[in-house]
């Protein structure tokens, strides 16, 4: 079941003592974490070094001009069996059933030599790509963004790190860059005069995407500045606020299998908003291997029970279930 937050207060943190030399400073960011953690689940962190303009322009672009051909032959093989891809492609939208639609990517450094993909090891895949000669400037773009997004996760890991009483580096080993599993979901959400059928919770709410916790370390969410995110509270659904400029940040499960929700994955979904809007969340995952040992984190109560799990597993086994809960994509 999940956790209940005790809260909707989504506190901004400014996370540019993370990028220093001052543990007086770092500690104090840590504090702000563990607390934004243990309320609504969520803060956003600014001083973040991302250029969140360019992003918004390079995406949209993208989705503006991508044709309904080039949209199926990059398709995942949910929408397109020729394609093998079952993580990095596009999600295409549906006529009459399902209007949002987005373009997923993967680790630049999976190339066919890497050895997971010479492996057919699952959740690894060589991204595909829209035309450069039409879009020239986006792989170059996203594989850069991809770099940034995830140094930029390795450091709020260092203040999620001192948040929970370990090392600031406790993390660093299961988040290198050649093995990451992390994602980047580029989501776009129209504005249509008939717009397909939408799900209904069972509070009446009309939604774009159900109740569900992320199947991630951390999140780390850019979107554009239309409130739709609501988080489960003990008072019932409680509305997020938005922030033109700054990145939301959540923790997904895994962090809540480690920690034994210490740092909960927080329950949310999306409000139907019939806006036209951009959702561009960062998947933090760690690499195939790499197994953190469940622990207790420091002035928690109890003792450690959860079994240790390799992150390749726990992302497939996540991924799949989440699927046959909301659906696909």
């Amino acid at each position: 079941m999940p956790v209940l937050m005790p809260s909707a207060d989504v506190p901004t943190i400014d996370i540019s003592p993370l990028f220093g030399d001052d543990p007086n400073e770092k500690a104090r960011v840590a504090e702000a974490i563990n607390k934004a953690c243990r309320g609504s689940g969520f803060f956003y962190a600014s001083n973040h070094g991302i250029d969140v303009k360019l992003l918004q322009d390079v995406v949209n672009e993208f989705h503006r001009n991508m044709t309904e051909q080039e949209k199926y032959d990059l398709a995942i093989n949910a929408y397109n069996r020729n394609n093998p891809h079952i993580r990095n492609g596009y999600y295409m939208a549906v006529k009459g059933k399902k209007a949002v639609e987005s373009f997923c990517y993967l680790n630049p450094s999976f190339d066919d030599d890497h050895p997971m993909i010479k492996s057919g090891t699952p959740m690894h895949e060589v991204n595909i790509w829209p035309d450069e000669d039409r879009h020239p400037r986006f792989r170059p773009f996203c594989e850069q963004y991809y770099r940034d997004m995830l140094r930029l996760s390795t450091v709020l890991m260092r203040g999620f790190a001192l948040a929970l009483g370990k090392p600031e580096d406790f993390f660093d080993a299961s988040l290198a860059e050649a093995d990451t599993l992390s994602s980047v979901s580029l989501i776009r959400y129209p504005y249509l005069e008939d717009y397909p059928p939408v799900k209904t919770g069972p509070d009446g709410t009309k939604l774009s995407f159900e109740d569900h916790l992320d199947v991630s370390m951390i999140t780390v969410l850019y979107q554009t500045q239309v409130q739709n995110l609501q988080v489960e509270t003990v008072d019932g659904w409680q509305d997020l606020p938005t922030s033109e400029e700054n990145f939301l940040v959540n923790c997904g499960t895994h962090m809540a299998h480690i920690t034994h929700d210490y740092f909960p994955a927080p329950n949310h979904r999306v409000k139907f908003v019939n806006a036209e809007r951009l959702s561009l969340p960062f998947f933090l995952n760690g690499g195939h291997y790499s197994v953190i040992e469940p622990f207790v984190p420091e002035g928690a109560a109890g003792h450690a029970k959860n079994e240790p799990v390799s992150y390749g597993d726990y992302l497939q086994h996540g991924l799949s279930a989440l699927i046959v809960k909301n659906g696909q994509t």
